[in-house]
């Protein structure tokens, strides 16, 4: 497989997508893969074209089964020392994706493993597949699950985040969805349709408000109260094209047209 054709990158309607094209090893990243994800993503970032991101995996086997740890050995054997984000100077994958203003959904085909697990934990949305699962069985390699390890126990309650990471166990999607991690779930052939209908609900917002939004919410979290409420985060939908459009659609009863200006 050349290497342009380990990650699907198309932009349809507003949606950017990108497919993890490795479904032989059940669409396990290797570093390649993981450095054109972050290209994607930054690249839609600034595409006034793209109004939101929607990642997914190739095939019905699995959404993504982590890190490949065949390229881990490989890298072990001769002598490479692996350092992670925190140390190699630059932002890791699932750090871009927080930092994006657009709004990212995981549409999750298929078992999502250790790093494919963080993955869909660093989009701002779930939709997933009934055939699917969660796992973080990073403590059964002795491996660290560094970002599961932090926004997971903000995302469940932490005795939950704890038991999942210490056990590395199969999370189902009932119990995904019990704990609020799963927004919409589909059988697989349904899977797309489900998550497009959500997509054109979301997209019919401004696009300007969504990126404002999940930027206040990512910038805010951890903050004291009265210092989220005081920083101004964002575009300024206020004195936008877009915001003078919405009231005028309104009065006039008919939809917006928006321009992401």
């Amino acid at each position: 497989m050349a290497k342009d054709d380990i990650l699907e990158v198309r932009t349809r309607d507003k949606i950017c997508f990108l497919t993890l094209n490795r479904p032989d090893v059940r669409n396990a990243f290797n570093a390649e893969m993981n450095a054109m994800m972050a290209e994607a993503i930054l690249a839609a970032d600034y595409d006034p074209d793209v109004f939101m991101v929607a990642i997914t995996g190739a095939g019905d086997k699995a959404f993504c089964s982590g890190a490949d740890l065949n390229e881990a050995r490989e890298a072990d054997d001769a002598g490479k020392v692996f350092r992670g984000p925190l140390h190699s100077g630059r932002r890791g994958l699932f750090e871009i994706m927080l930092d994006s203003k657009k709004p990212i959904m995981a549409i999750v085909n298929g078992p999502a493993i250790a790093g494919g697990c963080e993955l869909a934990l660093a989009a701002d949305l779930r939709v997933v597949a009934e055939n699917a699962f969660f796992a973080l069985p990073e403590a059964k390699r002795a491996r660290g699950a560094h970002f599961a390890s932090v926004v997971l126990p903000q995302m469940v309650p932490p005795g939950i985040a704890m038991e999942w990471l210490y056990t590395g166990r199969r999370i189902p999607i009932d119990e995904a969805e019990r704990w609020g991690l799963v927004n919409r779930r589909a059988p697989l052939e349904n899977l797309m349709d489900t998550a497009m209908e959500l997509a054109n609900h979301i997209l019919s917002s401004a696009p300007l408000s969504l990126q404002r939004m999940k930027l206040t919410y990512r910038k805010t979290v951890g903050l004291p109260l009265l210092a989220g409420m005081r920083l101004d985060v964002g575009p300024d939908v206020y004195a936008s094209e877009d915001q003078v459009e919405g009231a005028r659609a309104y009065l006039e009863k008919r939809d917006p047209v928006w321009k992401g200006r």
